[in-house]
């Protein structure tokens, strides 16, 4: 036993080592690829035309029509109808029997790849989790391991967040409380282990440095607490405008109005055209972001580019481009704060106001849409190296997640899954049981006979199995109906009358959570079960439960 559980112990050490180092270098290419892409669309100028006096970049919206092409080319040579992200990797957690798909899951990290490198305003931090999960399901499918797949998915997804963020104590909370929905003791060491070989990675790779140069700030912080208390309500409607027009544009490109060729290269040609102007929308925004914080950019500018972003944002990722909502929920959130900051000092107050307020805020609207305040203020605390920034960052974003979950739901990828009809809130065990289906369950024993067997027989059947009811067929073995005990004695000639002929049924298609809700309001001793309108047998309300507590014993047994 000692032996197995040492043995079972370094093969989740090995596999999360495996996966965190694989997950940084593939989230540092991915980053570092894009900027590098995306910098030559301005270092370049033999694409520049004028126009009633102004230099137009040509650039943009060349990058965006090839990344348009090759989007199309890796849909086609890959089989891919829709990308998938976070919100696949959360399902996949949460039940057994629907995992990552590989070839979709390689297919989305490399389109978003595309997508960022070409300019689109996408965000890498989704495609990078979801990379992570892709990476660990990969590993799964290796013969002998000891590992539970639930545990390794979120090692992925913590090296993703450690790897893409610097910040590894953030990871290894962000797997607990954005995927895994609890504290699970068994996946404690795993997923701190890749978080950390990643950000160690990171480090060796000279990666390792802090995405946010923030001013130190000698403020006292009472005096700041009253503004974000008061900017909490404008970060959540923010918020809230945001993820309702991804959706709004998601619910457009699936009308099926336009095919996606024509949405692609129409949105390639139009944020081409954004991007000419107003450059600073296009792409992972990460220097924009530290420019705000810096309060580098006028109101007027700010204002402009927050109201581009949205937009610029939500076409993309609706309409054929694919990436992360997290990162440009920074970028809005950061335009925000620097709006409200600005404000603030031209009425007067310190210029030191502007760095905390903008984080504050930023973060505020990164976890309403990522649904995970606590990784968020973590990654705020690691990015910047001050507590300072990040106590203010905890105030403002559990104000602005406290809104924003009472008017649109936990999280951006919640409200995904939920327009799937999976409703997270409901649990692990309802998820499993929807996927359970009635033929799966094992039949009880039942007794039935053909129309016109003789009462004396069945009633002699009866008390040898000590049953009070039995099934009556036709002769093509669809049901006539259910006979009951005391019908049976108090009309032995003529029975046949007395029969229940509109039983409650189970279905073979019924899910577990259908039958239980059609159990509840049985009475009787077994519900019978068909397929179509074939008999097959029965099944008690007991054999439903033992069914349910056997799921929930399989779940807790993973934690």
């Amino acid at each position: 036993m000692k032996t197995k559980t040492v043995t079972t112990l370094l093969m989740q050490t090995l596999l999360a080592v495996i996966v965190g180092l694989v997950v940084s270098i593939v989230a540092n290419l991915f980053i570092e690829g894009a900027r590098y892409f995306l910098s030559l669309q301005s270092s370049y100028s033999t694409l520049t035309v004028q126009v009633s006096g102004f230099d137009i970049n040509l650039l943009p919206t060349l990058a965006m029509l090839i990344s348009a092409v090759l989007i199309l080319v890796v849909r086609k040579s890959l089989g891919v109808t829709k990308w998938s992200g976070p919100a696949d990797s959360i399902y996949a957690l949460h039940q057994q029997k629907i995992g990552v798909d590989v070839r979709v899951g390689l297919g989305s990290t490399l389109a978003a790849f595309i997508s960022a490198s070409g300019g689109a305003s996408v965000g890498q931090y989704g495609p990078l989790v979801h990379f992570g999960s892709t990476v660990s399901t990969i590993l799964s499918r290796f013969p002998g391991l000891q590992i539970n797949r639930d545990i390794l998915l979120a090692c992925g997804v913590s090296a993703a967040i450690s790897a893409g963020f610097n910040a590894p104590i953030a990871g290894i909370i962000f797997a607990h409380e954005a995927l895994l929905r609890r504290f699970s003791i068994g996946a404690v060491a795993p997923v701190s282990v890749a978080a950390i070989v990643a950000s160690a990675s990171n480090q060796y790779f000279g990666f390792a440095n802090l995405a946010f140069a923030v001013p130190s700030s000698n403020l006292e912080l009472a005096e700041v607490v009253p503004f974000l208390i008061i900017f909490a309500p404008i970060c959540s409607a923010v918020a809230v405008i945001y993820m309702l027009s991804l959706r709004q544009g998601m619910k457009f490109a699936a009308s099926g109005k336009y095919s996606f060729t024509t949405l692609i290269f129409s949105t390639a040609v139009a944020v081409g055209i954004v991007g000419a102007f107003l450059p600073d929308v296009l792409g992972l925004g990460s220097s924009q972001i530290n420019n705000m914080v810096n309060g580098q950019y006028t109101l007027a500018f700010l204002s402009l580019i927050l109201i581009a972003k949205i937009l610029v944002t939500a076409a993309c990722i609706s309409f054929g481009f694919f990436g992360g909502v997290f990162g440009p929920a920074l970028f809005v959130g950061g335009a925000l704060g620097g709006i409200l900051a600005g404000l603030l000092i031209e009425i007067g107050l310190p210029v030191d106001y502007g760095s905390i307020i903008t984080i504050a805020t930023l973060a505020a609207v990164g976890s309403s849409v990522i649904g995970a305040p606590i990784s968020v203020v973590l990654i705020v605390v690691e990015l910047t190296g001050s507590y300072d920034y990040g106590l203010m960052a905890l105030l403002s974003v559990t104000l602005c997640s406290t809104l924003t979950y009472r008017f649109f739901g936990l999280s951006y990828f919640d409200r995904q899954l939920l327009d799937r009809g999976i409703d997270l809130t409901r649990g692990r065990e309802h998820i499993n049981m929807t996927q359970i289906y009635v033929a799966e369950l094992q039949l009880s024993d039942s007794l039935f006979f053909q129309r016109g067997a003789a009462p004396e027989h069945i009633l002699q059947s009866m008390r040898e199995n000590q049953t009070t009811e039995v099934y009556i067929l036709n002769e093509d073995k669809s049901l006539f109906g259910k006979l009951d005990l005391h019908s049976l004695i108090s009309n032995m000639d003529n029975f046949e009358a007395d029969i229940d002929q509109s039983p409650t049924k189970l279905d073979t298609t019924n899910s577990l959570v259908e039958a239980l809700e059609i159990a509840s309001e049985f009475v009787g001793e077994s519900i019978p079960i068909m397929d179509g309108e074939k008999f097959l047998g029965a099944i008690t309300e007991g054999d439903l439960f033992k069914k349910v507590l056997e799921i929930e014993d399989s779940l807790r047994t993973q934690d």
